[in-house]
């Protein structure tokens, strides 16, 4: 019987199932997280978009990456608040289904938006006189069009075929967020089309993403070799370090949770899905904050010009 269907029943989010003192310090501790990832991402955004100075790809990019990660932690975080305070942990098919899409296109658009972030480091670097004409206004919006449209797509795609699925006997996913991997195994059968796309779609471009940022770091890195000056190399690689940090948190624990055949775990990874949806748009932030000298200017100065009128 397909239980999606038929009788409306939802699936049950385990999350984190231990003794209701520790619920409480837990609800706690996610609540700061999720606060201090609204307030960073925001920070972000705002001088971003209030400092003329600011006002070039790089930091448009960035302005992206932070609205990505703003809506990664609330399709995620408010909903595990919800069952952490109330210990009811039904999810609806459709809810499931709807945050599973979201996450699908979050992780897909983290993934084309580092491309598109390598791919400005790259020019800037290794094309610095033709670096205006290449990296324009207009094709900065189309690359970011193009990789928010292409991730819906792809997720669309995984998303309609897992919802024709039938499921039937436990409903309990062993996750604190509705995953596509965690949802195949309460599948009764018929994965195998729903598992070749997904691998096909979403893994060949994490893959092809991973590969270019891969190829494009190698001739970044022969080109800072070349620079002369101990000073010189160290000024041109602190514009890439920080993206780099999240390349790694990016690709070392979303790509590795999500693109795992379900049929290789026993349970899905908390831990890692924690890390990509919860901790790394936390951390993004703090990353770019501390490894960016014009953005820790302006902080500073608006620190300072705040401090001086109270």
């Amino acid at each position: 019987m397909k239980w999606n269907d038929t009788t409306g029943k939802g699936f049950i989010l385990t999350g984190f199932s231990i003794c209701s003192g520790v619920q409480v310090s837990l609800f706690a501790f996610f609540l700061f997280i999720y606060i201090l990832a609204l307030s960073g991402n925001l920070i972000v955004i705002g001088v971003i978009t209030t400092t003329n100075k600011l006002h070039t790809p790089m930091y448009f990019f960035l302005c992206v990456l932070s609205f990505l990660d703003i809506t990664s932690v609330s399709v995620t975080v408010p909903r595990m608040l919800k069952d952490l305070w109330t210990q009811q942990k039904v999810i609806t098919f459709h809810q499931c289904l709807t945050q599973m899409f979201v996450i699908i296109w979050i992780a897909l658009s983290d993934a084309f938006l580092l491309t598109v972030m390598c791919y400005d480091r790259y020019t800037a670097i290794c094309y610095p006189l033709n670096y205006t004409t290449l990296m324009s206004r207009q094709l900065c919006i189309n690359m970011i069009s193009l990789s928010l449209i292409g991730a819906m797509l792809i997720s669309f795609v995984n998303t309609f075929l897992v919802s024709q699925l039938p499921f039937c006997g436990h409903n309990r996913i062993e996750n604190f967020l509705c995953e596509f991997p965690a949802l195949l195994k309460l599948a009764c059968g018929g994965t195998l089309t729903s598992e070749i796309v997904f691998f096909l779609l979403a893994g060949g471009a994490a893959l092809v993403t991973f590969l270019f940022i891969l190829i494009s770091y190698i001739h970044i890195i022969r080109v800072i070799l070349d620079i002369p000056s101990a000073e010189g190399k160290r000024k041109v690689f602190s514009t890439c370090s920080a993206h780099l940090m999240v390349v790694f948190l990016f690709y070392g624990t979303g790509a590795a949770s999500n693109l795992t055949p379900p049929s290789s775990k026993e349970q899905p990874d908390k831990l890692a899905s924690l890390f990509y949806t919860v901790f790394a748009p936390m951390l993004n932030p703090i990353i770019y904050s501390l490894r960016n000298e014009d953005v820790k200017q302006v902080l500073r100065k608006a620190i300072h010009q705040r401090s001086r009128y109270s």
